[in-house]
């Protein structure tokens, strides 16, 4: 009888242990897909959440075509069922064709916390009030650590060697770096990193159109005619200290059925991780430079 007390004690104080020890704060960035036949439009999003008790405050900052919309928002966590609540927010609709006249979908929020080694993840879905559920659709959401939480561990098969830029190239690679001569360089930013190896995804921002990209990094080609979408294209590249710059470029192979071609480039370094908006079309190329910091 003693036995059976004493196992039953230790599976209580696991459960209790466990039902503790799950929280949902810190960053989280994903996309939210609309739920509607026929849409491709999706919310490139991020949840920065601080966690008290089972009471959930933050923000809810997405982008939607050229702009970042920031929201404040409270909720609720049980660590038992795993579920949190996102009380009424807004969100723009997913039709509006400008960020300055569109309109707002007051919506609520409901998710599930799912905990793995690999990785943890939000899934769940926003949706409006009864006054407004025939004119905004639901927002499927799929939301993963984010890596000011966890520190990526960059892949070897996915790190970008770079070979010198003399080096002999196929005909068709070379008619493109002659293509990529020919636009001008449009310089959008500066962003100081630390790593030796940085993590670039690319997503399509705003609507699903058929943009397609190349990349360029220190004038050498990367990515290939890649069609940007909700998923990432993901790719490492190891920083040259022997410049004084380095230089990342999207290469706009299509502007899709809305131009111009415009993504939203996340950058992973080390523990930081900065979200630059790019947009190319067929005269100019977006570009940044990559400064290594000095100690």
């Amino acid at each position: 009888m003693k036995k059976l007390f004493s196992f039953l004690l230790t599976i209580y104080i696991l459960c209790s242990m466990s039902l503790h020890a799950q929280t949902v704060a810190g960053h989280w960035y994903g996309v939210g897909k609309v739920d509607l036949p026929g849409s491709s439009n999706v919310y490139m999003s991020e949840f920065i959440l601080t966690q008290k008790g089972k009471q959930v405050t933050g923000f809810f900052n997405y982008y939607f075509r050229d702009s970042l919309f920031s929201n404040k928002v409270t909720g609720s966590f049980d660590a038992a069922t795993r579920r949190l609540v996102i009380n009424p927010t807004t969100l723009i609709h997913h039709s509006s064709t400008s960020t300055v006249t569109g309109i707002d979908c007051p919506m609520s929020g409901e998710f599930i916390l799912r905990v793995a080694r690999a990785e943890s993840v939000l899934t769940g879905v926003m949706v409006s009030n009864k006054d407004y559920r025939f004119t905004c659709p639901p927002v499927n959401f799929k939301l993963k650590i984010a890596t000011d939480s966890i520190t990526p561990q960059p892949s070897k098969v996915d790190t970008v060697k770079l070979k010198p830029a003399r080096r002999d190239v196929r005909p068709a690679e070379k008619t493109k770096h002659v293509e990529f001569a020919k636009r001008e360089k449009n310089y959008i930013k500066e962003i100081e990193v630390t790593s030796d190896v940085l993590q670039l995804e690319f997503y399509d921002n705003g609507s699903i159109d058929n943009d397609s990209i190349t990349v360029f990094f220190n004038d050498s080609m990367v990515v290939s005619k890649a069609m940007l979408n909700y998923k990432a294209i993901t790719i490492n590249v190891n920083m040259d200290d022997g410049l004084d710059f380095n230089e990342l470029a999207m290469f706009a192979e299509s502007v899709g059925t809305i131009p111009p071609n415009t993504a939203l480039l996340v950058i992973h370094d080390g523990n930081k991780r900065y979200d630059v908006l790019m947009s190319s079309d067929f005269e100019k190329t977006a570009t940044i430079k990559l400064v290594r910091k000095k100690e």
